[in-house]
């Protein structure tokens, strides 16, 4: 019962700071929500700092985890790229508010936010590792030369930003989230043949 309620006070918490953001967030607010008194979310959790705190704590291990094992996929360089992509698709259908989350942790507690970050550093070899086999395909004349942190950022924004922007483009298309679920698993493979167009060596 302990474990499900602090579970509730979590997704109630993590609901109010991503539509709020830290500042503009009440510890009563969540308390009322979550169907408990002040005193005991404060018994769970001590401070709405360190509710915060352990919200960012459970996104990051939960997000680099499932990251660094697409990264590390066995397989070809175009089958690595592919599980990339569908990684980070489905990980932000799952979890839509994980990208709004994290912008406004950048936003107000950015430094704090990158020590937690390192604190996983055993996670970056992974990278490391998509880097070296980019490399190599490089060398061997299969795909065309760019910088590979350049890759990873077009992968990061062709996958992050329209989750970010889904309220506004839902809004203007008129879109259902239904049909902007099907649009992103249109998406993976529209993704890939990009990629493949861009890195093709002619």
């Amino acid at each position: 019962m302990a474990q499900d309620k602090e579970t509730l006070i979590l997704e109630v918490a993590r609901k109010h700071f991503v539509q709020k953001g830290y500042a503009a967030t009440r510890t009563q607010d969540i308390a009322d929500e979550a169907g408990i008194n002040k005193a005991l979310l404060h018994y769970y959790f001590r401070s709405k700092e360190k509710l915060y705190h352990e919200i960012t704590v459970r996104i990051l291990d939960t997000i680099l985890p499932r990251f660094a094992k697409a990264l590390a996929t066995e397989g070809t360089f175009w089958e690595r790229l592919e599980v990339i992509v569908t990684s980070y698709v489905n990980l932000f259908q799952e979890q839509p508010d994980i990208p709004f989350f994290i912008m406004s942790e950048l936003s107000q507690k950015q430094a704090r936010f990158v020590e937690e970050l390192k604190k996983r550093s055993h996670h970056f070899p992974a990278v490391q590792g998509f880097v070296l086999s980019m490399h190599q395909e490089m060398e061997a004349g299969n795909i065309r030369k760019l910088p590979p942190a350049q890759l990873m950022l077009n992968i990061m924004g062709m996958t992050v930003f329209p989750f970010i922007a889904k309220p506004i483009f839902c809004t203007v298309f008129e879109f259902s989230d239904n049909d902007f679920s099907s649009l992103m698993e249109e998406r993976k493979d529209i993704i890939m043949n990009f990629l493949k167009a861009a890195l093709k060596n002619d």
